[in-house]
């Protein structure tokens, strides 16, 4: 399994200000885990200018089983594997992991995916 070098993640998914994602964040950092928030539709900043998901992979090398995505919006996105709440029943899929905790998305996917991928 490849290890883990990108997230990217739907702030209308995730509380990015909980002490929970703050420590996802912090495992991200350590980790060496670039983190995207979701900008638009598909897109995200890179170095001051909005960009598409595929481009930013290409730009960074990054292959999609190196990338995770957080929220259901992500769920169409070319990455190895998307992480949705229990509550989002309508979004599954081979590369779809459901959280345990909705509440705490963002932590639920870094924590497993980095404890997975070691």
């Amino acid at each position: 399994m490849a290890k883990l070098r990108c997230v990217f993640y739907d702030p209308d998914a995730v509380d990015a200000g909980s002490r929970l994602s703050e420590r996802a964040f912090e495992a991200c950092e350590r980790a060496e885990v670039v983190v995207f928030a979701l900008a638009g539709e598909d897109a995200v900043e890179l170095e001051g200018e909005l960009q598409g998901i595929p481009f930013v992979m290409r730009a960074l090398n990054l292959t999609p089983e190196e990338c995770i995505g957080v929220g259901p919006s992500l769920a169409d996105a070319p990455l190895g594997a998307v992480w949705v709440s229990p509550l989002e029943l309508d979004v599954r899929g081979r590369h779809i992991r459901v959280a345990e905790d909705g509440d705490e998305l963002l932590y639920d996917a870094v924590i497993s995916e980095l404890a997975q991928r070691r």
